[in-house]
């Protein structure tokens, strides 16, 4: 089985911890997506032998992996791919079991489904979730069913909770019950700034069930006639390279069948590279964007910094906008190979744009610097990333 992902730290902003700028040690509380492919099943000889072998073959930094290990001293698939992985570089190369790959593709979990800061202030509310428009970004959890808001009295909460927040400086208790439920990751607006039609994407993850809803805003863009693209990557972890490439047909039809970029395998597997190309059907909904802003940070990361960087050789350096701070910078990806119930995602090759150029780890240094206001919720123009974007567009030049 081969899946290509572009995935950093298993999306980290989306999962169980997110460590950038002032959420560090942040959670999504109760959600299940395991980061360390930890299950109950037998992590046998062969099966550990399997992932040697495609460490030592399929492996981006192959030539520096041991050629011997000692097979008892891992128990499960993450402590082997810990042990094996060159770090640095790596720090991304992970499994999955069956039922998480497939959670996250269908876009699947269970909890409240809010993220926080380590001081307990909501940053993030995944669209759909319990906890969606009940619980709102900026909100301070001071107490959950009436204790001090803790790590423990969090993972506590199995029924129907009690959060007391502090929102708009008065308190307020809110009711959220945790349980299984489907996502969304998409979210679209349509701005008006000096008569100007500004279309807003929030994006949260290049999974496959995705494309149908970005699909949709990107419908409703085409229909109200919009001038800019402001993408909102601030929390995009990554995902799949085929959805990505989507996206940018979506963003720009004038190149059809121009290569977008490449996946570059190491000089042993140079027969697996694979280009990824604009479409050569020209879809209703394709806009024709002379220039896109993207608000990003430091959780922006994999495909996301695929689609900037492959928009780069087309509409030019100066047209393709960042606000925020650094990506993340994972300028590689992964094929994904299976092994009974178990998935394993090794970085397996560079991805580079059709200018043969890839980004750097240090990531993609923004336009203009911004703060990650979580005061305000993200599509607000008063929110500082937005309002930073909405002013370049006006004035050309960072305020």
């Amino acid at each position: 089985m081969h899946i290509k992902l572009l995935l950093p730290m298993l999306l980290l902003s989306f999962l169980t911890s997110c460590g950038s700028n002032n959420k560090e040690n942040s959670h999504l509380p109760g959600d299940i997506f395991n980061p360390n492919g930890i299950n109950n099943q037998t992590f046998d000889i062969r099966e550990k032998k399997f992932v040697h072998n495609l460490f030592k073959s399929e492996y981006l930094w192959a030539d520096r992996v041991d050629s011997s290990i000692d097979y008892t001293s891992y128990s499960t698939p993450s402590e082997l791919i810990k042990g094996l992985r060159v770090t640095p570089p790596d720090k991304w190369s992970f499994s999955l079991t069956k039922k998480e790959y497939d959670d996250f593709t269908n876009q699947k979990t269970e909890g409240f489904g809010f993220g926080y800061t380590k001081d307990f202030t909501i940053f993030l509310v995944r669209i759909g979730s319990p906890a969606y428009d009940k619980l709102y970004r900026g909100d301070k959890i001071l107490r959950i069913n009436g204790e001090t808001a803790s790590y423990e009295t969090l993972q506590k909460a199995k029924n129907t909770t009690r959060f007391t927040v502090l929102r708009n400086g008065k308190e307020k208790v809110v009711s959220v019950t945790p349980s299984a439920y489907s996502f969304q990751v998409t979210l679209g607006k349509i701005l008006t700034q000096n008569q100007t039609k500004i279309g807003y994407l929030r994006y949260d993850s290049f999974t496959s069930s995705s494309v149908t809803e970005f699909e949709k805003e990107f419908t409703k863009f085409k229909a109200a006639n919009i001038s800019e693209l402001i993408i909102d990557l601030r929390y995009n972890g990554g995902g799949s390279v085929a959805v990505a490439s989507t996206l940018l047909d979506n963003i720009t039809n004038q190149y059809s069948g121009q290569r977008q970029g490449y996946m570059d395998w190491n000089d042993n597997n140079k027969n697996q590279n694979q280009n990824f190309s604009f479409s050569d059907e020209v879809e209703p909904n394709d806009l024709n964007m002379k220039r896109v802003v993207f608000l990003v940070t430091k959780n922006s990361a994999s495909a996301s910094e695929l689609v900037i960087s492959a928009l780069k050789p087309y509409l030019g350096n100066s047209n393709v906008i960042t606000i925020g701070d650094n990506t993340h910078g994972k300028n590689v990806g992964m094929s994904g190979k299976s092994y009974g119930n178990n998935y394993y995602f090794l970085i397996n090759f560079f991805i580079k744009n059709n200018a043969d150029e890839s980004t750097s780890f240090a990531g993609i240094a923004p336009t203009c610097t911004a703060e990650d206001d979580i005061t305000h919720k993200m599509g607000d123009e008063n929110e500082a990333m937005l309002h930073t974007a909405l002013s370049y567009l006006t004035n050309g030049t960072c305020p």
